[in-house]
């Protein structure tokens, strides 16, 4: 470390006193460090004065301001900081906790304090970034922050990682392309595989394919090398014919029962893997379907296709996105290029047979380019429509059909004879869904999909730690992206039984049973299983808790507590965000993964928007009790905002809905106590929203007539 580094910045400290307090000790020592980020708060907000404000909160003993804190300098400069000062709660001001806040807590905690006693303030996506145009606002909320920072950091307990051991066997669910591949990969690393799979024979959708698209390479073989390869292996274990019927425990702890024909077996597993694969969605009533045989879904004439018998028909028309790309679903993503590698093939059979190929777009990269190229070349004829003019499919009395369409690119309607109508039919989960999500604790979309952790940072994750996601089970997509999806969620899922452990977070919930009243709540709604009943009073399993809040929330007597986001901690920083001038002040709760994220994409995006909020941070809106906002009015808030994940995805797999549902029972008891519920406001966002939470606050400061907070 460097003298310029050391002495960069503007540094306030307070004498050391004369027993210096460790870690746990009841005198607090509290340091705070402001970060520059070179110009990207620098340049907007007054560190060197929001640093000589924070030296004047109360138990702050050491603050400082830094160039660059995460650089590998001041992270070393934190340590010496936290030794010679004996500090035993740290405040960062910085970036966002979103991608730094493990960085910081493993650097205290390797100066010897405990990680869960540090706090992270975001300055950057929060008021340098966003508030660029007034130099003194940002200013004046970035010390707000960082006065609500230090009043959580004044209450924050120790915390501990748990550390579960995690032995050597997979369990996955669905043995097509995806599960066999995840199987194998699994497999080559030593590990025991328990292949499950409901089906009486391996293989998944692809048994009734004929060829893969777009390399058109013939499904049958690709499957046989697959299932051979599988079935060869010694320490993967295949059940056909069986379905999980019971799953508890939690990662290195799973007991699993399974249903084959009628029997019932047990065994253990550390991971799991979702590989359930897809379906044709029912095209019952969509342009003839289900009046004669002649009209087909795009795996139906797969099937045709694999009997090599001539198909018959002289005038085929293919109807694209059918059930998809419309009010119930978005795109199908393989549907253009199935359609174009069956109407080659078609065309291949019969060079005289004519083939229609009806799209509104024909969405294509890298080698599905070629295949359109070429069916262009064969001589099909594409027809582009539009959602404004559907195509119609018309039988006449004499039972033969015609499909009618506008061509947009014409500007005319055609008819077009159509001995075979082939639908290419978007996708829903398979059907085992609805229970699988139950027993594994998961989400999963209105269409059956499984969802993911996060789209971006845990795309093969659920919010369940050691179960793991591939294939067509997360969306439709090509066999190619299914098998890589299938190695990443083995490797994923490797790396706890490699390891042999697994260390997981210790933000879970704490429970004093002394007012327990056993009402039963907790156990019953927590969305993972972690609390379970034990003589009539809840005990957290701790391994499975995620420290959602949903339990401490909705706990009528208030037992219930979560490690850094407890009912004091909260009340902290609300009362320091409205200690002055509340009623320009909106209090915005904000979970800590798609909303925060959408906060943080607007100040990437340097969005400027109202600075009147105060973004108080959960990890779930679940964590937001009724009481909080109450106290927030009483405070004198001019609003109130609840920030959530976008329905009907959750971190915490059902924890928007029950913020919502609350949010619907507390404006009835607000009313009924003469409170203004205009001023409570709620926004469910995605990760990417950074334009809605822009929206948002200009609508809500607009509608509340609020000035900008902390003007002057």
């Amino acid at each position: 470390m460097s003298d310029e580094t050391k002495t960069e910045g503007t540094v306030s400290e307070a004498p050391a006193a004369s027993a210096p307090a460790k870690a746990g000790d009841d005198e607090l020592r509290v340091g705070v460090f402001v970060c520059d980020c070179g110009t990207n708060i620098a340049a907007t907000v007054d560190c060197p004065s929001v640093t000589e404000y924070a030296a004047g909160l109360g138990d702050v003993v050491f603050a400082e301001e830094g160039k660059w804190i995460c650089s590998v300098d001041y992270l070393n400069r934190i340590q010496e900081a936290v030794k010679e000062q004996n500090l035993n709660r740290a405040v960062v001001a910085c970036c966002t906790p979103r991608t730094h806040e493990k960085l910081f807590k493993n650097t205290v905690h390797a100066a010897g304090m405990n990680p869960y006693q540090l706090e992270f303030v975001s300055i950057r996506e929060q008021c340098s970034w966003v508030h660029k145009k007034d130099k003194e606002v940002a200013t004046a909320k970035a010390k707000d922050l960082v006065k609500m920072g230090v009043a959580k950091a004044r209450l924050l307990e120790e915390g501990d990682e748990i550390r579960l051991p995690v032995k050597t066997d997979c369990l996955i669910i669905g043995g097509g392309a995806a599960g066999m591949t995840a199987a194998l990969a699994a497999a080559d690393q030593g590990f025991m595989v328990h292949l499950v799979e409901k089906s009486p024979q391996l293989g998944g959708l692809l048994t009734q394919v004929d060829t893969i698209a777009p390399e058109g390479a013939k499904a049958d073989v690709f499957v046989a090398h697959l299932v051979d390869s599988v079935v060869g292996r010694d320490n993967i274990e295949v059940l056909t014919n069986t379905q999980v019927s019971a799953l508890e425990g939690y990662i290195g702890n799973y007991k699993v029962t399974v249903d084959r024909m009628g029997q019932t077996a047990a065994f253990d597993a550390s991971t799991i893997i979702v590989a359930t694969g897809m379906r044709e969605l029912d095209a019952t009533g969509h342009y003839g379907y289900g009046s004669g045989p002649d009209v087909l879904t795009q795996l139906e004439l797969e099937g045709r296709l694999k009997t090599g018998e001539p198909l018959g028909a002289k005038n085929v028309v293919i109807v694209q996105c059918v059930r998809s790309r419309n009010g119930e679903r978005g795109c199908c993503h393989i549907g253009c290029t199935v359609a174009l590698k069956n109407a080659l093939e078609i065309k291949h059979r019969d060079p005289e047979a004519n083939v229609y190929l009806l799209y509104k777009d024909l969405i294509t990269v890298k080698d599905e380019y070629a295949h359109m190229k070429e069916a262009l070349a064969e001589g099909i004829t594409t027809v582009r429509f539009s959602d404004a003019r559907l195509p119609e499919f018309v039988r006449g009395a004499d039972g033969a059909a015609e499909v009618k369409v506008f061509d947009v690119l014409l500007g005319q309607e055609l008819t077009l004879p159509a001995d075979m109508v082939v639908l290419s039919v978007g996708f829903e989960g398979d059907e085992t869904v609805t229970g699988l999500r139950g027993l594994l604790k998961v989400s999963a979309s209105d269409d059956g999909f499984f969802t993911e952790s996060h789209i971006k940072l845990g795309p093969l994750d659920f919010a369940s730690t050691g179960v793991y996601l591939a294939g067509s089970a997360r969306s439709p997509k090509p066999l190619k992206d299914v098998r890589e999806e299938a190695l990443g969620a083995a490797m994923r899922a490797s790396i706890p039984m490699a390891k042999g452990f697994v260390e997981a977070e210790g933000i879970v919930a704490k429970v004093d049973l002394t007012e327990c009243s056993s009402c039963a709540k907790c156990w019953k709604e927590c969305p993972f299983g972690a609390i379970e009943e034990v003589d009539k009073k809840p005990h957290i399993i701790e391994a499975l808790c995620k420290g959602c809040g949903l339990c401490a929330a909705d706990c009528p007597k208030e037992c219930i507590q979560i490690v850094h986001y407890s009912d004091d901690q909260i009340a902290a920083q609300i009362a320091a965000a409205l200690e002055e001038d509340p009623g320009d002040k909106i209090i915005a709760f904000v979970c800590h993964w798609c909303a925060l994220g959408a906060v943080d994409i607007a100040g990437v995006g340097r969005a400027e928007y109202p600075p009147n909020a105060r973004i108080v941070r959960v990890m779930c809106s679940a964590r937001v009790a009724q009481k909080y906002v109450i106290d927030c009015f009483d405070r004198g808030a001019g609003g109130v905002l609840v920030a959530g994940c976008e329905f009907p995805t959750c971190h915490y797999i059902t924890g928007n809905y029950k913020c919502s549902d609350r949010l619907v029972k507390l404006r009835k008891k607000m009313e009924r106590k003469g409170y203004d519920t205009s001023k409570l406001w709620e926004v469910w966002l995605s990760a990417s929203m950074g334009p809605k939470w822009v929206a948002t606050m200009k609508e809500m400061t607009e509608a509340l007539g609020m000035v900008p907070a902390c003007k002057g």
